[in-house]
This record gives structure tokens, C-alpha cells and sequence, in this order.
């Protein structure tokens, strides 16, 4: 069985579904039984910096011969009839992992990862949400497998495309194995690397509305008034209409210890994550929210928004409030930088939890469905 995934997502995107695509084909390649291979294809404009060999000859890297911009519009805007199968060769399975299927006359799988465009419109971009208004129904008619990355992305797929509930598998993100418990030892040398002197508040994600970084620089405001020791670290590049929240942080710095780093290696993050106070996570609405395991992987303790899939994943092992409440998020902030009997049982309550999520388990899962497709054609 030759797999076809669309590996563009894993070099063009450096979070979020890039880092999606990039654990699952590392999952998939150790996996794989006899006679059965991946086919990573990219994009002419999306050479991999770093080729994905993962020392295993059942996994090959195909370059096609157009820029990514060209084969979406001629694919997904024109609907050109020209198969993936001309520009690869044959294949048994296709996996789009981002949203969308190319054309192709073999069983296709695609992978949603939230309908945020649909649920909080006012926070999608406007070009993307317009694509994605008319790309999504056309792949989830024509797919063969939808993979859910949460219960709730699933139900908003039923809810809003009427999508047969029996044709959705949820199958949730897994966790890096890089994101576990450092040492004090490593504690210490990235916060000596970055600067960083604690307590500290952290906020992991791209600059952009659906994040909520207003309603969290104003529940800090109040946090400092009752803890002038603490400081605020925002850790994320730039999004869509990043430019006026990024004004309203760098205002907030010129008042409070409030810190944005834009670009950091994200090798750095454990010891980010397990040195913080807590991570605050208070978007408006996620489809799986990765920075929330990944931080209780780290040995975080987690305050998150109660919207989305955000308190499916975080479970019972993080403190929950509404998006919007910045009076409330900033009471459970004190409770949390108060109370450290709190805080360690956030920690191992979210240790445990992030445990339950792993790529090996994600990747056999999509290795079943992808051979149950193949099955019933």
C-alpha cells in the first residue's frame, strides 16, 4: 500500500499543522508493515531544509513541479481535473492533512483540525475563511476518511456540514517526545539563555485575535497589582492582524514586566513551560490546543479557556474560564501563584493527562483507517 501525504503543511509551517504533519509521518515511519510505504510530496516552492529520511526506505520525498499558490488555485479555486497520481504516480491512499484532498482516483483521507472559521468567523482571516468556506465541503464530499482531531471538531463537523458521523474518526494529536520534565539544571540554562527570571506567566501561540491576548494582558494588569514579582512571557510569531495586538503589548510593557518573544528555538520550550507559574491559554476557540499538553507534558501547570476542544483535552487537570472574563482568569493566576499545593497538583494532574496523548498511538490509528479505505473501495 502506497500512502500519499501532502508533506507542503511540514516545511512551509513552522506550529500548528506543520508540527501536526511533521510528528505523524515520524509516527507512521516506524509503524509500517510489510508492503507498505509513504510518498511525502511537497510543493516545487517548499524544499525541506532538513529531508525527512527517517532512516527508513519506505518512506520517499516527491517534489512536484509547481509552486504551492499555482497547484491550490488550479486545484482547490479552479478545480482543474489533472490527478496527483500524474504528478507522483501511482498510489493507494491520500492523506491531506491540512484541510484539503487533491483530485485523485484513490480513496482519499482528510485530516480537520477545527471549524473556527465557521464558530468564530470574527476571528478568522477573511481570504482563508473564504477558501476554506469553499474548499472544506468539496473534501469532506469526496473523502473516504475524516479524521477529527477532537470530539468537538467532530461534532461542529456533523453540526455544521451534516458530515455522516460514521465516516468522522477522532484521532487526537500526540505529544513530542521532547516534552517532558527538564532538570532544574536545564531550568536554569534556558532562562539564563532567554533572560528570564521568575514567577513568571507564560502564553504559547501565534499573534492573532482567536489567542485572546487582551483579555490576558488585563488580567495580568490585575495580577501585578496584588504580585508586583510577576512578569508575563508571550512566546509566538506574528499572525494575521498581529500588528494592533502586538501595539497593545508592547503599551502593556511600558507598564507592567510583560515580554514578547517572537521567535525562539522551540527546544527551548520545555524548560519554558516547566519554569512558568502556570501556562494561560484563554483562546476563544481551538479545534485540539497543542500548547496545552505539551505544557503539561513539561511538568506545567495549565489555566485554559473553557471554549472549544480546550477543556475536552485539558480534562480535569487544568483551571477552566471563560475566554472572556479577564477578572476571573486573573483570580484563578493569583490562586495559582498562591497556592503551591495547587500548582504541584495541576502539574501531576496534567502529567498524567498529557501521557494519554501520543503520535504512536495517533499514527496506528491512522494507519487502520487508511487501510480500512483501501479495504472498502
Amino acid at each position: 500500500m502506497r500512502i500519499a501525504i501532502d508533506y507542503t503543511p511540514a516545511i512551509r509551517q513552522g506550529a500548528g499543522i506543520g508540527r501536526y504533519t511533521r510528528s505523524l509521518v515520524s509516527a507512521l515511519a516506524g509503524r509500517l508493515s510489510d508492503g507498505e510505504e509513504l510518498v511525502l510530496w511537497h510543493t516545487r516552492d517548499a524544499e525541506p531544509e532538513d529531508p525527512p529520511s527517517l532512516a527508513n526506505d519506505r518512506v520517499q520525498l516527491r517534489r512536484v513541479p509547481l509552486p504551492e499558490r499555482v497547484l491550490t488555485g488550479a486545484w482547490h479555486r479552479l478545480h482543474a481535473p489533472f490527478r496527483l497520481e500524474h504528478l507522483i504516480g501511482s498510489v493507494d491512499v491520500v492523506h491531506g492533512p491540512d484541510f484539503v484532498i487533491p483530485p485523485t482516483s484513490a480513496p482519499a483521507v482528510v485530516t480537520i483540525h477545527d471549524l473556527s472559521y465557521i464558530v468564530t468567523p470574527e476571528y478568522a482571516h477573511p481570504a482563508l475563511r473564504r477558501y476554506l468556506m469553499q474548499a472544506v465541503p468539496r473534501a469532506l464530499e469526496r473523502a473516504a476518511g475524516i479524521v477529527a482531531v477532537s470530539e468537538t471538531t467532530a461534532s461542529d463537523l456533523v453540526e455544521h456540514y451534516n458530515a455522516p458521523r460514521e465516516r468522522i474518526t477522532v484521532i487526537p494529536n500526540g505529544v513530542d517526545p521532547r516534552f517532558h520534565p527538564p532538570s532544574q539544571e536545564e531550568i536554569r540554562r534556558v532562562h539564563a539563555k532567554l533572560e528570564v527570571r521568575r514567577p513568571y506567566f507564560l502564553t504559547v501561540g501565534t499573534i492573532e485575535p482567536r489567542k485572546n491576548h487582551r483579555t490576558l494582558l488585563e488580567a495580568f494588569a490585575q495580577v501585578y497589582a496584588a504580585f508586583p514579582e510577576a512578569s508575563l512571557l508571550i512566546v509566538g510569531r506574528h499572525g494575521w492582524l498581529a500588528d494592533p495586538i502586538v501595539a497593545e503589548i508592547d503599551a502593556a510593557a511600558r507598564r507592567l514586566p510583560v515580554r514578547l518573544l517572537s521567535r525562539i528555538d522551540d527546544r527551548l520550550l520545555p524548560g519554558l513551560y516547566a519554569g512558568s507559574t502556570a501556562l494561560v491559554y484563554p483562546s476563544w476557540y481551538e479545534g485540539f490546543g497543542l500548547p496545552v499538553v505539551e505544557a503539561m507534558a513539561s511538568g506545567a501547570a495549565v489555566i485554559t479557556s473553557d471554549h472549544g476542544a480546550l477543556a475536552e483535552v485539558a480534562g480535569d487537570a487544568a483551571l477552566l474560564v471563560s475566554a472572556g472574563d479577564a477578572d476571573k482568569l486573573a483570580e484563578q493566576m493569583c490562586r495559582v501563584l498562591e497556592d503551591t499545593a495547587l500548582r504541584e497538583d495541576l502539574v501531576q494532574r496534567g502529567r498524567a493527562r498529557a501521557a494519554q496523548f501520543t503520535w504512536e498511538a495517533a499514527a496506528d490509528a491512522h494507519l487502520a483507517l487508511y487501510r480500512r479505505v483501501m479495504a472498502e473501495r
